[in-house]
């Protein structure tokens, strides 16, 4: 099974004051739709825990043509399509009722052990023969540069709410806390067309995140800090 497709209703606790689908919530679909292709192929969570390690998104990048909206059917479908010496890289792509593409993804993954928490060399994982080399964006997610003048916005306290099986900030979360940091009144009238993530280092219970925030014509950029080291970096481009 090369790909691996599901269909989302978008709920109404899953959008924002527009009826549009919250980018947090599609960082879960896309999370969730993975794991289980994941799983179909081998090396889902329970195939690798055993050996003590786990899947780790390192980059996202996801290009919006139409925004879901509340009560709205889209067909999210994923592949993996290998890796180097550095990542693993999983594609996505969804399709509202009518066939339309409207949303393409990448993504980059690492494999880390749960207990050094340190990375993995995937190169001992295998499983070439599931590989489907089709590509929904034609560059991998990319690294972000976030700008030297960033403001600082608030402080961000990571909460028990906020971790996930592997006992870190779950990738969702920090969507949530960058789109927090935008003005509310600028964030209900800005149109997403591309979504870039970079998630740099962990974030676990307790741990006290700073973020940051650069608005400059039709890119933001959200940073989070943790004692001066980056956490993790977002990027929107928008209309």
């Amino acid at each position: 099974m090369k790909t691996y497709s599901e269909d989302f209703y978008v709920k109404s606790y899953e959008t924002d004051i527009n009826a549009n689908l919250k980018l947090f919530a599609f960082m879960n679909y896309a999370q969730e739709l993975a794991g289980r292709h994941a799983d179909l192929l081998g090396f889902g969570y329970d195939n690798l825990i055993g050996d003590n390690v786990a899947w780790v998104l390192s980059r996202f990048h996801v290009k919006f043509n139409k925004t879901p909206k509340w009560r709205e059917n889209l067909t999210l479908k994923t592949w993996h399509k290998g890796g180097d010496r550095l990542f693993w890289y999983r594609d996505f792509e969804a399709t509202d009722n009518s066939g339309e593409v409207i949303i393409k993804a990448t993504s980059s993954w690492v494999v880390i052990n749960i207990e050094t928490r340190k990375m993995q060399k995937i190169d001992s994982l295998g499983y070439s023969d599931s590989i489907n080399i089709q590509d929904s964006l034609p560059e991998h997610a990319e690294k972000i540069v976030p700008p030297h003048d960033m403001e600082y916005i608030y402080t961000k306290k990571v909460s028990f709410s906020d971790i996930d099986i592997n006992r870190h900030t779950n990738n969702a979360k920090y969507v949530e806390w960058a789109m927090d940091a935008i003005d509310p009144e600028f964030a209900s009238e800005m149109c997403v067309t591309d979504m870039f993530l970079n998630f740099n280092m962990e974030s676990r219970l307790g741990d006290s995140i700073e973020i940051f925030r650069s608005v400059t014509g039709n890119t933001v950029v959200v940073e989070g800090k943790k004692e001066g080291n980056p956490v993790f970096t977002f990027k929107l481009f928008i209309k």
